[in-house]
């Protein structure tokens, strides 16, 4: 082993203080700790600008319920589909073909009723829609 130090360029004592030194945690020539805090390893996501044309979905979603309906009167079904403004979604009824009677709604026509008596009680009680 001595011959092998030798090669090297260490003798014992240098190796063994070299050894300690790194053992303990110290190595010379080492940069000193920063005292900066580190910044966290987040990773910014670009920003999406998504843009939605709210008129010509409405659009389409009444041409849709149009031809829904359409395809059910067709078929004998009496089931028909229609949008509302208060409720801003749909509203289905289901009406027997031979008596003309709706035999059920959904949301139920008291529901309707809420929804428009609120959508005309707008503003009484504020200044300005919110």
């Amino acid at each position: 082993m001595p011959i092998e130090l030798q090669k090297a360029g260490m003798d014992l004592p240098s190796l063994s203080a070299a050894l300690s030194n790194s053992a303990s945690g110290v190595s010379q020539g080492a940069p000193a700790m920063s005292t900066e805090p580190k910044k966290p390893l987040v990773h910014e996501r670009p920003q999406v600008d998504i843009k939605i044309d709210v008129e010509q979905m409405r659009q389409n979603l009444e041409q849709a319920i149009t031809q829904l309906n359409q395809t059910l009167k067709d078929g004998g079904r009496g089931i028909s589909f229609q949008m509302d403004s208060a409720l801003n979604g749909p509203i289905v009824t289901v009406i027997n073909d031979s008596t003309g009677e709706m035999i059920r709604q959904l949301p139920n026509a008291a529901v309707v009723s809420v929804a428009h008596n609120m959508q005309q009680l707008k503003g009484l009680f504020h200044n300005a829609i919110v």
